[in-house]
């Protein structure tokens, strides 16, 4: 698979140096639209692909581990989205039953018959997947299914010989072991957090292909690099939710770059529980 590229839906125009509220909101929505509908590539998920890549020509199942907010889920969508004819990709809801995740597969792959009792939407589903060219199967948040439906899912590779791969938190495993299902996704792919040199490259293409300010933000050097890499430990997702908010208050307070000073209030309390006064008070 080619490596996948920053598709940037619409270009961002540069603003001018005084902002007026109405071209600050605009700016901000239009990174927002960016952030939302746009994949940014990193190296940690340049080798997620070609891992899954693997899994599917060999016809093997395996599962991805990590913790939330490092991109697993983007990226998974992101891969989806290159291969739509070739891969099928679901999120699991809470308890997900067999009946529910077979139908939510079925329904994907653009299925006339998306729904039934549970004996007949697994084979309904075994027979449908080369039939309509689906070469591997992606459910996400796998830790919400059922035993019944892991064990179903077992079944389906065995009668489709189609790939399965499951993503979810660390709790995974411990579910698959319980369920003595961990050989049969055998193969592991460890989603961690990004490594100093692959969240510089992140940084890069995020203050130079989105934000795209006026003035240089200089997001990979000296206190805003240490600000981002501490306060995100290198989750993706993380940083993006804390730099969308640093440009709405940097713009609001008359900057045309991310201030540093602001970047640093706000990451400082992204994510940190409520303290009430009076401990507030003794820890001051």
């Amino acid at each position: 698979m080619a490596q996948s590229q920053l598709a940037i839906q619409s270009n961002v125009e540069t603003l001018a140096p005084q902002l007026d509220l109405n071209n600050q909101l605009a700016k901000v929505v239009e990174i927002e639209e960016i952030f939302s509908n746009c994949f940014i590539p990193t190296d940690r998920a340049c080798e997620y692909f070609r891992w899954l890549d693997e899994l599917r020509i060999l016809k093997q199942c395996g599962r991805v581990v990590g913790p939330r907010d490092v991109g697993k889920s983007r990226a998974s969508v992101h891969y989806r989205e290159e291969d739509r004819k070739k891969v099928s990709y679901v999120r699991a809801w809470s308890a997900s039953s067999s009946k529910r995740l077979f139908s939510q597969i079925l329904k994907d792959i653009n299925h006339a018959a998306p729904t039934g009792k549970r004996e007949d939407l697994r084979p309904r589903l075994a027979g449908s997947l080369e039939l309509f060219g689906i070469e591997q199967v992606i459910v996400d948040n796998a830790e919400n299914l059922q035993r019944e439906a892991l064990l179903d899912l077992k079944q389906l590779f065995d009668e489709s010989n189609v790939s399965v791969v499951l993503v979810g938190g660390q709790e995974l495993d411990k579910i698959l072991y319980d369920c003595d299902l961990l050989t049969s996704f055998p193969t592991l792919y460890e989603f961690d957090t990004l490594e100093d040199d692959d969240f510089k490259k992140t940084l890069s293409t995020i203050e130079f292909d989105v934000l795209a300010l006026p003035q240089a933000s200089n997001l990979c050097e000296g206190i805003t690099f240490e600000i981002l890499w501490q306060s995100t430990s290198g989750r993706i997702g993380l940083l993006v939710k804390i730099l969308t908010k640093a440009v709405l208050h940097s713009l609001k307070n008359g900057f045309v770059r991310v201030d540093q000073g602001i970047l640093g209030k706000i990451a400082n309390r992204y994510g940190k529980g409520y303290i009430p006064p009076e401990k507030r008070n003794k820890n001051s």
